[in-house]
């Protein structure tokens, strides 16, 4: 007999579905508001907006279907400060590696040059706080709710096999940014978030990795030579740049150490209950 808890895949699909169409109606609406009007000043501020309200909708949704408690689907539930200290080793070793991996996939697959003009715009024309609010703090929460909350929630609970349920929700995740040089790190992102999710029954170091993460990028965009490294996120300049081997090596070295922490805070975890 089928697994009644919502929700399952094909219900996340259709999640996910509402949201893009969410998305795509208010960007449609946006940008034709940028036709008639000059409204680039509050562009990170309707970027703001356009995310709060699709991720507030199909979370809302989604929430009121499960029929749950809150904390049981999202599971805001204390970690150790030895996870913390483990999460912060990994995200350091994290970022240098996937930022390499992006100018490999800039490298061979380079973004449009409408595409990048849209980063960078949103990220160094407008007041600083409004890309660490529009691109770091609200998907750090709304994405993880939705992704790492809801849907891996019904995904664990409606599928035995755990790495596939961690695949499916990293898909998921890369696939809603539409577009190939955000799938990648996404995709990548999702994987770890879901397997650290999953193996300490809480959203919390998730919603760190996530905010970390987008809130390092932004910053060393809009202020290049904060960390004075060659290539160092540099995935909106043309032509591609690579980061020096020495600091592949060292950000490889941190990432594998970070792995090995939390493996050892997840064995923790579980023999302390």
């Amino acid at each position: 007999m089928e697994n009644k808890i919502y929700p399952t895949i094909k219900n996340s699909i259709l999640l996910c579905l509402l949201f893009l169409g969410i998305q795509i109606g208010l960007g449609f609406l946006i940008g034709i508001a940028q036709i008639l009007f000059d409204i680039s000043l509050v562009a990170g501020v309707l970027t703001a907006l356009t995310s709060i309200i699709s991720f507030g909708i199909v979370i809302f949704i989604g929430f009121r279907k499960t029929k749950r408690q809150f904390n049981d689907v999202f599971k805001f539930n204390k970690v150790s400060a030895f996870l913390w200290v483990a999460i912060i080793v990994f995200m350091i070793g994290f970022v240098i590696v996937t930022s390499e991996m992006d100018n490999l996939l800039n490298y061979f697959l380079p973004m449009p040059e409408i595409f990048r003009n849209v980063f960078e715009a949103l990220m160094t024309e407008q007041i600083f706080i409004i890309p660490i609010i529009a691109i770091g703090i609200i998907p750090a929460f709304a994405e993880e709710l939705f992704f790492r909350g809801l849907i891996l929630d019904g995904l664990k609970n409606n599928y035995s096999n755990r790495k596939a349920i961690i695949i499916i929700s990293a898909l998921f995740f890369g696939i809603i940014h539409l577009n190939p040089w955000q799938f990648l790190g996404g995709f990548i992102i999702g994987l770890f978030s879901a397997w650290i999710c999953i193996n300490t029954n809480s959203i919390l170091l998730s919603i760190y990795i996530h905010l970390f993460n987008n809130v390092l990028y932004t910053i060393t965009v809009r202020f290049k030579n904060i960390i004075p490294v060659r290539g160092f996120n540099a995935n909106n300049i043309t032509p591609v740049e690579f980061q020096p081997l020495w600091f592949d090596l060292i950000g490889l070295v941190i990432f594998i150490l970070g792995i090995i922490l939390l493996k050892k805070g997840f064995e923790k975890a579980k023999t302390s209950d």
